[in-house]
């Protein structure tokens, strides 16, 4: 039987304009009963930088289970994603073994068979040797829904455990075929927002002090920076939303994510059998 698994996701966004704290709940439903129960919490913070260090992102192991934590509840959290208002050919994905286009692979297949690809090298007499390490998924166990893109079509979210590796993340998104494809998601510590607007920490493929907006092709998702920073030669900074140069104060109301939190994430265990 797979050991429990809780975790806390913490990042750290270093912002030259102000300094804030914001925290995401998760929200408690249903799915295939098993005898593992995952609790995915992410605590993060942002504070003020004077020092121009870069943010620094930590994982902390969540100690207990708040007593007044509601407890899991399989069928409730199954009736609720059924009930969800995300593509028929997503949902089926999970609760018809529906298929899928792998990213990764460009291969079609069902969720069992989804494999994780990691690079692998190793240095020998001065040259590099290439290999690959492939896992599977151990348990999916929350979600969100939200319209990324904003074509009118909702994409999900979905956080899950490797079985080797640290929580991860991916997208399934219905693409303009009408198939879905599954994107890989590297990471968890981001803030979404309820229009589809995304922030992330530093590092994995983002930068901090900067607010995103996904779209998708059949091989990648595509990041598009909303909001940003620039450092200048003197040390400031100049501030940029929509492709012009704004206020400081202008950039703060599109950061309002970072500090205001993102949406939560809906708990709806999986675990795979093969």
């Amino acid at each position: 039987m797979k050991k429990k698994s809780l975790i806390i996701v913490g990042l750290v966004l270093t912002f030259t304009f102000t300094g804030c704290t914001r925290g995401s709940s998760a929200s408690n439903a249903g799915n295939k009963p098993s005898e593992t129960v995952s609790d995915n919490a992410e605590t993060e913070s942002l504070a003020e930088n004077t020092t121009e260090e870069q943010a620094t992102d930590a994982l902390v192991e969540k100690p207990t289970v708040s007593e007044t934590e509601a407890e899991y509840n399989a069928e409730e959290a199954k009736k609720a994603f059924e009930e969800s208002d995300i593509p028929d050919s997503i949902k089926n994905i999970f609760l018809s073994d529906g298929k899928f286009i792998d990213t990764q692979t460009q291969k079609e297949m069902k969720l069992s068979e989804y494999r994780l690809y990691e690079t692998t090298y190793s240095y020998d007499d001065q040259a590099y040797t290439y290999g690959e390490e492939k896992c599977g998924v151990a348990e999916w166990y929350s979600y969100i829904i939200v319209d990324f893109d904003n074509d009118g079509k909702k994409e999900l979210f979905y956080a899950f455990q490797p079985e080797i590796s640290l929580h991860e993340g991916t997208v399934f998104h219905e693409h303009t075929d009408g198939k879905v494809y599954v994107y890989r998601h590297r990471t968890l510590r981001v803030n979404i927002g309820e229009n589809g607007d995304v922030v992330a920490s530093y590092g994995a493929d983002f930068t901090a002090n900067t607010l995103y907006r996904y779209s998708f092709d059949t091989e990648k998702i595509i990041k598009t920076e909303i909001a940003y920073t620039e450092r200048q030669e003197d040390g400031g900074y100049k501030y940029y939303g929509e492709g012009k140069e704004i206020s400081e104060a202008e950039f703060g109301s599109y950061m309002k994510l970072a500090c205001g939190g993102g949406m939560p994430w809906t708990k709806y265990i999986i675990v795979q059998t093969n």
